[in-house]
This record gives structure tokens, C-alpha cells and sequence, in this order.
């Protein structure tokens, strides 16, 4: 807590002194805390044969999702709506390089498909949160109708909690399974460098913004690229899918998000927009690399 508290109020006097924002540190309850880290490794956390010993609380057994690689280093834990996790921070974690495939590819992030590649393939767009929200309204409005601060309330708080953890992941499931498969067929993907805290303030399109994930799915992208040896390349999203991706063209064809299809006058290319933006990202991430791969010849 202490901890926390000391790095909350370090940000505070740092936004102060570069004349930001400063943001006081709000006062936050014991309700908001859900979770504790030993900062390290074995004062205080340790594994023993399959179990997790906590100093004051003793052996604990532990459903392992995976084993762990390298050196543990911080212990973290966790309440969530359906019990206690443990996540370990690990330092050393070797590396598992898959074969190069010798492609490359480009990935336009999008509401009426998740994705669409720069071959045209398009990922679907799970929308698990929309598909939840007539349980979720019967659960907030169980809720809403009992008493606050009452023994049923606390109880009708349960259900929705693990309705919303169910979402979580069931969406982080499928952002790890496309990204693995993404990972497995590329090696170098380029991606928008997209400002998605901007773009959830069209309150039109938060909530299919926020549905999606995509900031969480590059992490993981990225997080995977980086333990397989490819790479991840964030490119400027402006114009991307305005400009025409025919080869030689370049025009600026401008179109409303309600206009779906990409149809150049000068050249004549036709596809969908967000398979145009694709290819756009493509190029600009070659030619990103090329420039790139240039300075550091000179130098």
C-alpha cells in the first residue's frame, strides 16, 4: 500500500513540475484494492513443489496454466470475481523462435471486421460484450434494487462480476489465438499506431472500441512477435484509408465511415475500404523498414 501510495504522489509532483495536468491522488478504500505484489522473489513468496508459499499465510495449491521459464522475480495476487490468481513476474524467459516464413503483411484494425490483412483475409468481430448486454442489464438492474450497503446487494454484485470477468476472457482468448496465428504465418506484421484513448471519446463508437481490444491486442501481438523472433512495426495511420493503395496512385479519395467500398477514379482500383487501408499499412511499413535499414547503413 505503502508502495503505491509513495509512487502515486512521485507522479503527482513529476505532472507539477513539467506544468501537466496534475491530478491529485484521489482517496481510495480498501474495496478498490483487489491486489498485493511481493516485490521479491522469495522475501515473503516462494514455490515449493507445485505450491505457492506466502509468509503469514502458508502453503497454498495452485492450477498451474503453464509452467513457469527463467528466473522468478516479483509475485503478484490477485482477487477476481471467481477467486484468487497469482501472476509471477519472470526475468531470462528464453526465447522460442519459430521458422521464418519469409511474408509480410499489413493489418487494419476496424468495428465491421477485427482486422483485415493485407491479402484481404478478415478476422470477425466476436462483439462478446454486445452479445452479454441483455444479461448483464437483468444483472445491473438486480443490483440497482436492493439496498446499498446490504448483505443481498453483495450477493447480487456477485453474478455481474463474473458476467464481466467471463468477457474479459472470452476476449482474451480470442485476441492470444489470433495473434498466435498472425505470429505463426508472418514475420514482420505492420499495424496503425493508433491512438485508441482519442478515439473512444466519439461516444458513437466507445463502446465497439472498447469491445474490440485492440490496444490489449497488440500488446499481446507484439509481447508473442517479440518471444518468436518476428517483428511488429506500428506505422502513421493518417490517410490510410483514403488514399488509394492501386500501384502507382496514391490519390486522396475521400469517404465518410459509413462508405465501405474504396473505388478510385484516377486508377480504377476497387475493394473494400478497410482491405485498401491494409495494403496502405503494408507499404508504409516497407518503406518505414527500407528507410530505416538506410540510416543505420550511413551510420
Amino acid at each position: 500500500m505503502l508502495a503505491r501510495l509513495d509512487k502515486t504522489y512521485q507522479a503527482f509532483f513529476r505532472r507539477v513540475q513539467r506544468g501537466e495536468k496534475a491530478g491529485f491522488s484521489r482517496f481510495k478504500g480498501r474495496a478498490r484494492y483487489h491486489s498485493f505484489t511481493y516485490k521479491e522473489y522469495g522475501n515473503g513468496a516462494r514455490l515449493d513443489n507445485g505450491f505457492l508459499v506466502l509468509s503469514k499465510v502458508g502453503r497454498i495449491s495452485v492450477h498451474w496454466s503453464r509452467p513457469i521459464k527463467g528466473t522468478p522475480k516479483t509475485v503478484t495476487i490477485s482477487k477476481e470475481a471467481d477467486g484468487w490468481y497469482v501472476a509471477i513476474s519472470c526475468a531470462d524467459v528464453p526465447m522460442n523462435p519459430l521458422p521464418p516464413t519469409g511474408q509480410e503483411t499489413g493489418i487494419d484494425l476496424g468495428l465491421e471486421s477485427f482486422a483485415t490483412l493485407a491479402d484481404g483475409a478478415r478476422i470477425c468481430t466476436p462483439a462478446y460484450y454486445r452479445k452479454a448486454e441483455a444479461y448483464l442489464r437483468r444483472c445491473k438492474r438486480r443490483v440497482a434494487r436492493r439496498k446499498k450497503g446490504s448483505h443481498r446487494r453483495r450477493k447480487a454484485v456477485v453474478p455481474l462480476a463474473k458476467a464481466h470477468q467471463h468477457i474479459v476472457n472470452q476476449r482474451q482468448d480470442f485476441h492470444h489465438k489470433e495473434a498466435s496465428k498472425l505470429v505463426q504465418a508472418y514475420d514482420v506484421i505492420y499495424h496503425e499506431d493508433l491512438r485508441v484513448a482519442n478515439m473512444v471519446r466519439n461516444h458513437h463508437l466507445a463502446k465497439s472500441i472498447s469491445d474490440a481490444g485492440w490496444s490489449a491486442f497488440l500488446t499481446i501481438l507484439t509481447f508473442k512477435a517479440a518471444g518468436a523472433g518476428k517483428r511488429v512495426v506500428a506505422v502513421n495511420p493518417a490517410f490510410t484509408s483514403q488514399a488509394c493503395s492501386g500501384p502507382g496512385c496514391g490519390k486522396i479519395v475521400a469517404k465518410g465511415l459509413s462508405v465501405r467500398w474504396h473505388a478510385c477514379p484516377e486508377c480504377g482500383t476497387s475493394l473494400h475500404r478497410d482491405h485498401n487501408a491494409a495494403l496502405n499499412v503494408l507499404r508504409l511499413g516497407q518503406v518505414q523498414s527500407t528507410v530505416g535499414s538506410d540510416r543505420a547503413v550511413r551510420r
